[in-house]
């Protein structure tokens, strides 16, 4: 009688045993899906939001990454994934960084337009958002008008463009008073009573001061941005849309002044 409560016993025990593994496998398997599922829907969001941040930089090619491009030639920006985290959990994180990759738009366009002024050619353009917001760039120029030049006339192209530079360092020092503290553009714009005609007055642009300086200075046409440049560049695209902005209400006002007369 015993042994045969001893097998019953048994039997139920091993009874219970499988099912209880078969209701934490299929646990298991409920959790492992629900964790796929809430990784596939947090991916495509990330997706969704760095394809919303690339429209801010249409000229460049956006990136999510961990690193700079290492490639010789085009133009890209990479922002670091776990910034992208970041960003899409604090408001003032994504309205900062949204405004540095407008800025690295503007920096971008005046570049090439500088570029192209003064006989250069914007060989690559790399910029890299780290995990922590701060920018980091490195751009390689080519001089296609000093590559037709003899030894010795490149050699007085380079003395000139020192000289140039040391000029532009002082009188940058000059008018540092001057200059507001965050180092941008500004224009002044005032009507004349007489006639209503407008009048425009402009401080140097200090990005493009900024980067005429990193051109000359660079001995091999290599040109890297920090942080502080890029945000003197923002500022100053800033205080330029501003200053476009004035004169456009300007012109209205004294446009419905005419037609009032």
């Amino acid at each position: 009688m015993a042994m045969e409560i001893t097998n019953n016993y048994s039997s139920y025990a091993a009874q219970s045993v499988a099912e209880s593994s078969t209701a934490n496998s299929a646990k298991k398997k409920e959790t492992e899906k629900t964790t796929e599922t809430v990784e596939s829907n947090k991916g495509k969001r990330t997706t969704d939001y760095a394809n919303g941040l690339a429209k801010l930089v249409p000229s460049v090619d956006f990136k999510v990454g961990n690193a700079c491009s290492s490639a010789k030639n085009g133009k890209s920006l990479t922002v670091n994934p776990k910034l992208l985290e970041k960003m899409q959990n604090d408001p003032e994180k994504e309205k900062d960084m949204k405004d540095m990759i407008k800025g690295v738009e503007s920096m971008s366009k005046l570049a090439e337009s500088m570029a192209k002024a003064s006989g250069w050619t914007i060989v690559y353009q790399h910029s890299y958002i780290d995990e922590n917001g701060n920018y980091h760039c490195r751009m390689q120029g080519r001089n296609d008008g000093m590559l037709k030049l003899s030894d010795k006339l490149r050699e007085e192209r380079k003395k000139n463009s020192e000289k140039l530079l040391e000029k532009t360092k002082e009188k940058a020092a000059e008018k540092e008073k001057e200059l507001s503290e965050t180092l941008e553009e500004k224009k002044e714009v005032k009507e004349d009573s007489a006639d209503g005609k407008i009048e425009e007055k402009s401080t140097p642009n200090k990005a493009e001061q900024l980067l005429n300086e990193k051109l000359a200075a660079s001995k091999d046409g290599m040109i890297y941005l920090n942080d502080t440049d890029i945000r003197t560049i923002i500022e100053a695209a800033k205080e330029d849309n501003a200053g476009r902005a004035n004169s456009k209400q300007q012109v209205g006002v004294g446009a419905n002044l005419d037609l009032k007369v």
